[in-house]
């Protein structure tokens, strides 16, 4: 019986010394080698690069305007999957960014300012050209993402029933951000998804734009305007690049008048003359920012990047006599310094206050 099993095991063959199979009656001088060893983080690394790919397809959609495939969202592989940020398997694309590196600028000593870092300041984003006319009610996201964390910091939010009504040509989209200073990124990334409300069914809603734009590192002191077509739209993208950025932080109280705030707060810099509109109650339409219990109005847009060695310039402007047609403004011109934070002006019907708070983004 053990000679006819020992026969049996000669004739099926074996590898010979050469990685070949022995012949038929003649054992094999070698064991089989076993498989090569795969690590886990081969098997992650190649189900994470799987998985990047499905993403960047699922965000890919067809766009009639440019009559052809664009891919809508910002991905960066290195970042999404670094032990820094977590796994790419539990990334959300859609979570806002709450990171903050900045200090508070009087806690910077003058040693360590020059580690300040170069940042992006975002002035406006135009509406240039509309396919199908105006007026129109657009609502949706613009937002933006940067490598500190690729988490969403965004410039434009509204939802359907909270609609702008852009009316013609080289109007402005109200921006509602950033909330942070968005800095540290060999790409900056732009998201934009902006909808037309069609009317009461959401059915009947049709895209506007939908595209991804990009800034690219290294980014020279300048003011960049991008044209953007997608779909149903032309619009104009305009930003800063700043060296040595710090942040400035705009409020207003208001401490004597109407407790609705008719005007409007326009940013500029002592560098820079483009203006950054940070509230204009004409635009806002029928929401007009109100003031809260304790007189503060929550403005759209509070947060201004600018350089280490700029001022901040403010034009707050106050209206009055709205209901007739001699609607009477009154504008205050504030050129804010870094050791200025709180400054009262009275604009009739208003009494008001605005304040500034610094921090460097290191």
């Amino acid at each position: 019986m053990e000679e006819e099993e020992a026969r049996h095991q000669i004739k099926r063959g074996a590898v010979d010394e050469d990685g070949g199979e022995a012949e038929e009656g003649y054992p094999s001088s070698k064991r089989l080698k076993p498989p090569p060893t795969r690590w886990w983080w081969e098997d992650e690394a190649t189900a994470t690069a799987v998985l990047h790919g499905v993403r960047k397809e699922q965000a890919t959609l067809y766009d009639p305007k440019l009559r052809g495939f664009d891919l809508c969202r910002g991905f960066d592989y290195h970042v999404m999957s670094s032990s820094r940020h977590g796994a790419v398997f539990d990334f959300d694309h859609d979570e806002e960014s709450t990171d903050r590196v900045a200090r508070q600028l009087d806690t910077i000593p003058e040693s360590e300012r020059d580690n300040l870092q170069l940042a992006l300041n975002v002035l406006h984003l135009k509406v240039l050209a509309s396919d199908v006319g105006f007026p129109i009610s657009v609502y949706g996201t613009v937002l933006m993402r940067d490598e500190l964390d690729f988490k969403c910091i965004y410039l434009f939010q509204r939802d359907r029933d909270n609609c702008q009504v852009i009316s013609a040509p080289d109007e402005l989209l109200t921006l509602t951000g950033p909330n942070r200073g968005p800095f540290e990124a060999t790409s900056f990334y732009f998201e934009i998804n902006i909808k037309i409300r069609g009317g009461e069914e959401q059915s009947m809603d049709r895209i506007f734009s939908r595209t991804l734009a990009c800034e690219y590192y290294p980014l020279d002191q300048w003011t960049h305007k991008q044209e953007i077509s997608s779909w149903l739209s032309t619009l104009e993208l305009a930003c800063r690049s700043v060296h040595y950025a710090v942040e400035a932080t705009v409020g207003i109280t208001i401490l004597r008048g109407p407790r609705e705030f008719y005007g409007s707060v326009i940013a500029c810099t002592s560098q820079d003359s483009n203006d950054m509109v940070l509230y204009e109650s004409q635009r806002s339409g029928a929401h007009v920012a109100t003031a809260g219990a304790d007189g503060s109005v929550t403005l759209p847009r509070q947060l201004v990047v600018l350089r280490e060695d700029e001022d901040l310039v403010l034009k707050i402007t106050t209206v009055s006599d709205r209901g007739g047609h001699r609607a009477k403004s009154k504008t205050t011109v504030l050129t804010v310094g870094h050791g200025d934070t709180s400054f009262d002006i009275k604009q009739q019907p208003y009494r008001l206050q605005a304040t500034v708070s610094w921090a460097g983004i290191l």
